[in-house]
């Protein structure tokens, strides 16, 4: 399958070094890999090696007045979460790890668009907190605060914020309690050019959003903690097994994405001329419906998992499974 995607390419310092059109362009262009994908996200910042400075200065900046303390130190919470997701599961990848204090860390990338991504956020982080209960003893509910950071590469709200964070507060503002905290980072809305670039913040998400498209390290970033990016990021460091699945997550990530796109565009068409007749809502949602369903049964047929279709199609569990069942 070919991947009509154009991808952006300047250096550093905003100079177009060509524009690669097919994955295939991509492969062979690119000096850094994609910080976005499930590997290169967690050795990058991986909590258990000499990269965890470069955790903890992201997580710093990114919670910066949120969290009661500054991170000063993480690691892996076990080996249950930090084996991480599949690697061909690129629509959502986690990263857990716990600090010094005890806070419990959920670092979440999102590459496709989810519609309930703020209450996806709540339920984890809750089962985090009732994890922290201790069955047959006496509990005084001495909860250890969790975490939540989730990087999107789509927009949810509306506003150009690129950057929420919350907790529970009164409605006058004031914090109540420090046991659940969120960031939402939208990076499209981050649109700095590079030089100006000037905070910790700043340099984390510009170098999230652009280093695959750079061709050495911009000035801006000698002395600081985020040099070992470049270093752990740079594509010819890495062995061919690594080089091997980071192509392979690529171009995951492009499929996934070129058929997300198709999706919502055939929905499009296909609900505007059924709204000529039938409504434009009802049009829409049944256009959206049916290549959802088209979607569905293709996944199937590559025997994706039935959780994994659902999720990525929006369909029910029993529509699933009705569509499983018609295909014999």
């Amino acid at each position: 399958m070919e991947n009509n995607i154009v991808v952006e390419t300047k250096n550093g310092y905003g100079e177009m070094i060509g524009e690669a059109k097919t994955f295939e362009e991509y492969k062979g262009a690119g000096v850094f890999a994609d910080l976005l994908l499930d590997r290169t996200f967690k050795k990058a910042f991986n909590p258990d090696t000499q990269n965890k400075v470069c955790l903890i200065a992201l997580l710093n900046a990114v919670l910066e007045g949120e969290i009661a303390s500054p991170i000063v130190d993480v690691q892996s919470r076990n080996k249950e979460y930090s084996d991480g997701s599949n690697e061909n599961r690129t629509s959502v990848f986690d990263l857990h790890c716990i600090d010094s204090a005890q806070r419990r860390f959920i670092i979440e990338v999102q590459i496709l668009f989810q519609k309930n991504i703020v209450n996806r956020s709540i339920y984890y982080a809750s089962q985090t907190i009732v994890a922290q209960g201790q069955r047959g003893k006496k509990y005084n509910y001495e909860l250890n605060p969790v975490v939540t950071v989730v990087f999107m590469e789509f927009n949810v709200f509306a506003d150009d914020r690129y950057i929420r964070r919350a907790k529970l507060r009164e409605m006058n503002g004031a914090s109540i309690s420090e046991t659940l905290n969120f960031a939402f980072v939208e990076l499209p809305k981050f649109n700095k050019p590079l030089d100006e670039l000037e905070t910790t913040l700043d340099k984390a998400l510009y170098a999230l959003k652009n280093i695959k498209n750079m061709t050495q390290m911009p000035k801006q970033y000698v002395n600081t903690v985020f040099e070992l990016l470049f270093s752990t990021a740079k594509l010819a460091k890495l062995s061919k097994e690594e080089q091997k699945m980071i192509d392979e997550a690529q171009k995951a990530k492009w499929d996934n994405y070129a058929i997300h796109k198709a999706a919502i565009d055939s929905g499009l068409q296909q609900g505007m001329e059924k709204g000529l007749k039938e409504g434009l809502a009802q049009g829409l949602a049944k256009g959206a419906n049916q290549k959802a369903r088209e979607i569905a049964k293709k996944m199937l047929l590559k025997n994706k998992p039935i959780e994994e279709i659902t999720d990525f199609t929006e369909l029910s569990e029993a529509d699933v499974l009705a569509i499983k069942a018609a295909l014999g």
